[in-house]
């Protein structure tokens, strides 16, 4: 065969799907919308009636009595497995979701730093350019930046208590 014909069939082939697959889309699309214009409350009714018609004959209490039954310590048994597996499920998701926290909390502080970092860069060159560099340090006081800041401990806990007539908001004078 020439290649010229092998290529005819190929897009012709490809014409055929892309056809079938717009009549398989509307098809579906009129399916959906039939179906949920079917049920009518009414409807729904009959078919829970009929469902619960067969369900009470096919006599599930007989069933469950042929399998060994569910008794009180195998529902207990059971909900302690269900609440188990519930618990696991949010420790799960809860680890998932404090490790990306951790993460965006670390992006946080990195860019924080960078910032102070570039804030002090920007402040000594201004300083440079201003003048008398002694005068400038002397006019602002400095402060540290927010590494610095965490990694001071509080001056609260570094004092001594009051005592305990200033606790019960006592006064003495």
């Amino acid at each position: 065969m020439k290649f010229e014909t092998l290529k005819q069939r190929v897009i012709r082939s490809e014409r055929l799907v892309e056809g079938r697959l717009e009549q398989t889309q509307a098809h579906a699309t009129s399916l959906k919308t039939t179906w949920r214009e079917s049920w009518t409350p009414t409807r729904i009714l009959i078919a829970g009636l009929a469902a619960g018609f067969l369900v009470g004959r096919a006599r599930p209490a007989r069933a469950f009595r042929r399998l060994g039954g569910l008794n009180g310590a195998r529902w207990i048994q059971l909900i302690g497995t269900l609440s188990g597996l519930f618990a696991s499920l949010q420790s799960t998701l809860a680890a998932a979701t404090a490790k990306s926290a951790a993460g965006q909390a670390a992006d946080a502080a990195q860019t924080a730093d960078t910032a102070a970092a570039t804030a002090d860069e920007v402040a000594r060159d201004t300083q440079a350019e201003g003048g008398d560099a002694g005068e400038a340090q002397a006019a602002t006081p400095e402060t540290p930046s927010p590494a610095d800041r965490r990694r001071r401990p509080d001056p609260t806990w570094s004092a001594p208590p009051r005592p305990a007539e200033a606790a019960t908001e006592i006064s003495e004078r």
